[in-house]
């Protein structure tokens, strides 16, 4: 495949976007977290709790592949952990919370609303410090972190909190309220940096939630972060894991400035967000990104582009969801190739 090298960078690149002129190439932002660490030789567990090592490894897999975003993430449950879950780390593994923490309503005596300081949050901003010193005049930095509703799962146990819709609202709102509460907080901390934050919402999906229920739990505490981003001045995007054609247009409703799709027929995300959004996705890193061959995701990347052809704001080739440590290194760069071949505009130097 030949590929054309980039004119712009991409922090202009997105700046062009924003402000209306002209691009070189069609965006990319392939979800690349925890698995740049194996670019520097370091552990997951490392990546996760040394906010040098997760900036060393985001500034290699910055210079490798050149995509339009850095995104900061390291596992689902440390917004919970901040406010009291305890997680369990593993060398290769993104940490997880195995035993949740509100067992009952006398549990909720062990949780507390995090503070900007809480839990791992620093990590984020030591590297936040390194990367904007190091990368910050060439590309816009964000940071990933679990929403209201999946920090609230999290903490109460995922089937537990599905039930406690039904049985214990009360417990579930008091959860969903401490919880955004807490999110606040750390996308004021976020914002300061000059950082973008970004709303995951993996237990949120139409694969557990009806569009009513999502409505009732999900929208109105996603809502309230959107507006506080606004509020700084901030671009926020929300980004829904599993099946989400039912609710995509729910998810463009709470006011997100970009809809990041899992599995979602982009056709139908196309017609329900309906221009009031920029749309990101939505590549399998399960399947194709996996799996392969090169020609293959090049393909599946092609048909994504061609569906969104003429899309406005605009389409962001990316993954469906983060890319794993078995995803090989070749098949991002796949992703990269067909922006900067079938991805292409005129541009005058100088426009």
């Amino acid at each position: 495949m030949l590929v054309r090298e980039d004119i712009l960078t991409p922090k202009e690149r997105m700046m062009a976007l924003l402000t209306g002129k002209p691009l070189d190439r069609m965006i990319c932002m392939p979800i690349v977290t925890t698995n740049t660490a194996q670019l520097i030789g370091k552990t997951v567990k490392e990546f996760q709790l040394n906010g040098k090592v997760m900036a060393e490894a985001h500034i290699a897999g910055f210079k490798k592949f050149g995509y339009d975003l850095i995104y900061l993430f390291t596992n689902c449950s440390y917004v919970a952990e901040a406010m009291g879950a305890e997680l369990d780390y593993s060398e290769n593994e993104p940490a997880n919370c195995e035993v949740p923490t509100i067992n009952s309503r006398e549990d909720l005596s062990k949780l507390k609303v995090a503070e900007k300081n809480d839990g791992q949050f620093p990590v984020y901003y030591e590297a936040l410090e390194i990367l904007n010193k190091e990368v910050g005049d060439q590309v816009f930095i964000s940071v990933c972190f679990s929403g209201p509703v999946s920090t609230a799962a999290t903490l109460r146990g995922v089937e537990a909190f599905a039930r406690d819709t039904y049985t214990d609202p009360e417990l579930c709102h008091t959860l969903l309220r401490m919880a955004t509460d807490s999110c606040k907080n750390f996308i004021r901390e976020i914002a300061s940096y000059g950082a973008m934050p970004i709303i995951l919402e993996p237990i949120a999906s139409g694969s557990l939630f009806s569009p009513k229920m999502f409505d009732k739990i999900a929208s109105p505490y996603i809502k309230e972060l959107v507006d506080l981003a606004h509020e700084l001045k901030a671009l926020i995007p929300l980004h829904i894991c599993g099946k989400t054609h039912k609710i995509v247009g729910k998810m463009t409703d709470t006011g997100a400035d970009v809809i990041s799709l899992d599995k979602c027929d982009l056709a139908i995300a196309r017609e329900k967000v309906a221009g009031r959004a920029l749309i990101l996705g939505n590549i399998d890193p399960a399947n194709e990104l996996l799996f392969g061959p090169v020609e293959e995701i090049h393909k599946v990347c092609i048909e994504a582009l061609d569906t969104m052809k003429g899309y406005t704001p605009a389409f962001i080739l990316s993954t469906g969801c983060e890319t794993g440590n078995k995803v090989p290194f070749e098949h991002i760069q796949a992703m990269l190739d067909v922006v900067r071949s079938h991805g292409l505009y005129e541009y005058k130097v100088g426009e």
